[in-house]
């Protein structure tokens, strides 16, 4: 009887889309406020609802309504890539300037240098070793950021670490654009390398996002300085945080990237604007990242876990290793404070948009490449996508570990969480 009454309702809300979206707001937030209670943060309570909602288990949100809502992805990103640059004032940047560019190379190389050699280690396959280092190169913000704002971070820790997720998908997009090549190369038997196929990527999508993030950056800054009704603000930068991330899509470039520069141009044209922003991302943003969060859990397949094996298990290990060291080493070498060197290796194992669009891209490149390329096409997206989950859940709770062992929980200032009207 009961699993009669449990399978009508959810044929009635997986037939209605609202329906849905407005059970995993209810359902998502008033679970991670149990997840709260016990020390943990609450965008792993998200993911793991949505988990449990998802095909793996109660499967009230089906892979079909999962990709209906892709979109919100793309809101969430677009938000979180806007918040981010906000709190990227230029003066602060310069102080730390070497100290963010040592980190930045320092810990991308890391990851890449240690799974790359691991991998080689276990499968002496070079072109699956160079290609697993450079997708473990990329450091998701997300949920890093969610959690910095949960429990009000705030501190030189928390400025770098924001700094080096928001840059690390430039230096991880240069390392796939370089060893994407060199795999081809290898599984094709030629020693062709143009330097077209090097620089394409980057110079597309990170020069493309730059350039984008800061023309629309002046226009918006323009708008919102001859605008003094917060709603009327609030509108206007939620219409260009979404034609941002349209745009960015349409033309191929980092959607994070192009709303991050649009962030830095608004904050730095003028400081209280970044009150604005706060505000309203503070207003949107929590139902938007709810979904996201939750989506990502949704969309998860318990299933693929043991797909991942020895490789995936030695990809997770290897690459937190390298993130870590090459955090402390980055930090050592410019003189970064204690705090920063102990602790920001701890805050960068979250790894997900990013790193699965290039798994996917490397899929498709090479999977028509014959026999050997579509082996290694399928391996790439089984260990990525069963690892990303692993490194999604684990991030959060080690990103709130680091800010509490540097000091800086609840330092957010006062002010910079009410409106300037």
């Amino acid at each position: 009887m009961l699993e009669n009454i449990f399978e009508t309702f959810n044929q009635i809300i997986t037939s209605n889309t609202l329906s849905t979206i407005g059970l995993l707001l209810i359902i998502s937030f008033l679970g991670s406020k149990l997840f709260q209670h016990f020390g943990i943060p609450q965008v792993v309570g998200f993911i793991i609802i949505g988990l449990i909602h998802g095909p793996s288990v109660l499967n009230v949100i089906p892979l079909e309504i999962s990709d209906e809502l892709l979109f919100i992805s793309e809101i969430a990103l677009g938000l979180i890539g806007f918040d981010m640059g906000s709190h990227l004032q230029l003066d602060e940047l310069k102080k730390l300037g070497m100290c963010i560019i040592s980190i930045l190379l320092f810990e991308a190389l890391g990851a890449f240098a240690f799974v790359a050699g691991g991998i080689y280690a276990l499968t002496g396959s070079l072109y699956t070793a160079l290609i697993f280092g450079a997708i473990a190169s990329a450091t998701a913000p997300a949920a890093t950021v969610d959690v910095l704002e949960e429990y009000n971070a705030k501190g030189p820790l928390t400025t770098v670490i924001i700094a080096v997720v928001g840059l690390d998908d430039a230096i991880s997009l240069l390392l796939y654009s370089i060893t994407a090549a060199l795999v081809e190369s290898m599984l094709l038997g030629t020693a062709s390398l143009t330097l077209t196929e090097i620089i394409e990527l980057p110079l597309i999508e990170i020069g493309g996002a730059i350039l984008l993030g800061v023309v629309m950056g002046f226009i918006l800054s323009a708008l919102m300085s001859q605008r003094k009704d917060v709603h009327d603000i609030m509108a206007i930068s939620i219409g260009f945080v979404l034609l941002s991330a349209g745009l960015s899509n349409a033309l191929g470039f980092s959607l994070i990237l192009t709303n991050m520069v649009l962030g830095m141009v608004i904050v730095n044209r003028n400081p209280a604007h970044g009150n604005h922003i706060r505000y309203m991302i503070e207003q949107a943003g929590p139902v938007i990242l709810v979904l996201f969060f939750t989506l990502i859990g949704a969309r998860f397949q318990i299933k693929l876990l043991p797909a991942m094996g020895l490789i995936g298990l030695a990809y997770v290990l290897l690459r937190s290793l390298g993130k870590f060291t090459g955090a402390w080493l980055g930090g050592r070498l410019s003189g970064a404070k204690k705090a920063v060197q102990d602790n920001l290796g701890f805050s960068l194992l979250s790894q997900a948009g990013v790193a699965i669009g290039l798994a996917l891209a490397a899929s498709n490149r090479f999977s028509a490449l014959g026999p050997d390329g579509k082996a290694l096409g399928n391996l790439i997206i089984s260990v990525v996508t069963a690892t990303t989950f692993i490194v999604q859940i684990i991030g959060p709770i080690f990103v709130k570990f680091a800010i509490k062992r540097a000091g800086e929980i609840g330092l957010a200032e006062a002010n910079e969480k009410e409106l300037v009207y």
